[in-house]
């Protein structure tokens, strides 16, 4: 009889967070198909201590899932990424055992005990616990752009070569055959047309959208409070956000609408819900 199993990551917050994330995951799920096992679902968290362990989505999300279903394994890839404090890892096992769940980590492969827990914190391996003292390798196969955190349209990944000549992936770069369809939209905007005819217009020329689907007026659109939609995504005037920082970045590098243009949309979006406001106080008046 085959075990369902729950697999649980621990993240570096960083630009590259889910390259860390995704190769963890990677050896978890080659794991399990080695076992024979059946890999249900996955749950993560940033690495931000152990204090609120307990409390982070991840594990609260995990037990949840234990809860309302049958588990039998609770896999991660190191015991480094599970938690780096004894105690809290104890009591975390004691958890799991008394729902006679098992606690395994994919390397090196071994269920993790009682026993071998105090092992693996007192001993020689506490190694593992240092800071950047256990970093997995990143696959091969990791490094197609598929597997990185998707992109806004107009720009691509693309890789470089360090110092030694080594290949590093997941530099953000402006696509320019994308970016000029995304100046297109902001021009179109600011002339008077309206997302859907505009989305209409580059579905009838044969434009490739966001991930080569068909344009929706919604993706150029968007929500503006959210900073979601082409005509409101600060990166195209190169706003970069890195996780764990409140600050904004510029690159010009990675602009592609000018200050002008994107104060000419901001203006007409301005004007469009000022109308709409008029038309809403308008028929508040009447009734």
């Amino acid at each position: 009889m085959t075990k369902n199993v729950l697999f649980y990551a621990r993240h570096s917050a960083g630009y590259h967070d889910h390259a860390c994330r995704e190769t963890q995951l990677y050896y978890g799920r080659r794991f399990i198909k080695e076992k024979g096992w059946t890999f249900v679902k996955s749950y993560a968290d940033e690495d931000i201590g152990e204090v609120v362990f307990m409390a982070q989505p991840g594990v609260r999300k995990l037990f949840a899932h234990i809860e309302r279903e049958t588990v039998d394994i609770v896999l991660c890839h190191t015991l480094d990424r599970l938690c780096s404090r004894f105690d809290i890892a104890s009591r975390l096992l004691s958890e799991l055992a008394h729902k006679g769940i098992e606690l395994w980590i994919a390397d090196p492969g071994e269920r993790i005990t009682a026993r071998n827990l105090s092992d693996y914190y007192m001993t020689v391996r506490s190694n593992m616990f240092v800071p950047g003292g256990r970093i997995a390798q990143v696959p091969d196969d990791l490094r197609e752009e598929k597997h990185f955190a998707p992109l806004p349209f107009g720009y691509r990944y693309a890789g470089a070569c360090n110092a030694d000549g080594q290949r590093i992936f997941g530099f953000k770069v402006v696509d320019p055959v994308a970016a000029d369809v995304v100046r297109r939209i902001f021009s179109l905007y600011t002339e008077g047309m309206a997302p859907t005819k505009i989305a209409a217009l580059l579905n009838v020329e044969g434009v490739a959208g966001p991930r080569g689907s068909i344009w929706r007026d919604a993706a150029i659109r968007g929500n503006r409070a959210h900073g979601t939609g082409i005509l409101n995504n600060p990166a195209y005037i190169g706003v970069c956000n890195q996780a764990g920082d409140d600050d904004d970045h510029y690159v010009s590098a990675l602009r592609i609408v000018s200050d002008e243009l994107w104060d000419r949309v901001k203006d007409r979006q301005n004007a469009a819900a000022e109308r709409a406001a008029g038309l809403a106080g308008g028929r508040k008046q009447q009734s």
